[in-house]
């Protein structure tokens, strides 16, 4: 049996989200996170848990809103560090809500794709400089989302933060 482009999307989608697979999910990585753990930094060189799940908030909206038509592509430029930005006070609520957040963007983009017929999957990215079709900006879209997943599941086993025999 052969899997479609948009099968393979929803399954990474879903293995960054929250089904488990080869690497801890986004909502394992942040599970029972306290917002002291999630915006300490090792140094002022490093992203602290908070800000990477802000960073990875800020671009899976944008693809999202770019995908949906709401927005056309736009570079920054090299990656603007305000993606990592916290903007709200420091507290649990606060958290919470930036963790649901980001939660919430993986269910939207992942029924948005299962929404739109797989031929959206071949077309171009509009505005993106050389041919990029939506299925690869999306396949990029995850590794991204892994990469950054994979810093918190780090930043939480050298705090001993993390449960080890569940994250080797």
């Amino acid at each position: 049996m052969s899997s479609s482009k948009k099968d393979v999307l929803l399954d990474q989608l879903a293995a960054c989200h929250n089904d488990l697979s080869w690497f801890p999910t986004f909502v394992d990585s942040v599970k029972d996170l306290t917002a002291e753990q999630a915006v300490w930094r090792k140094d002022e060189t490093s992203h602290s848990i908070w800000q990477l799940v802000s960073h990875l908030t800020y671009w899976n909206n944008k693809w999202l809103t770019y995908f949906i038509g709401k927005e056309s592509f736009k570079s920054i430029g090299k990656n603007n560090a305000s993606t990592f930005n916290i903007e709200e006070e420091i507290n649990e609520e606060n958290w919470r809500k930036a963790v649901t957040k980001l939660d919430g963007l993986f269910y939207e983009f992942r029924k948005v794709i299962t929404d739109h017929p797989e031929s959206k999957l071949d077309t171009f990215v509009p505005d993106y400089p050389g041919d990029c079709p939506w299925w690869a900006a999306i396949s990029n879209l995850c590794t991204h989302n892994t990469y950054h997943i994979g810093q918190i599941v780090f930043i939480r086993k050298q705090q001993g933060w993390a449960n080890k025999s569940e994250w080797s």
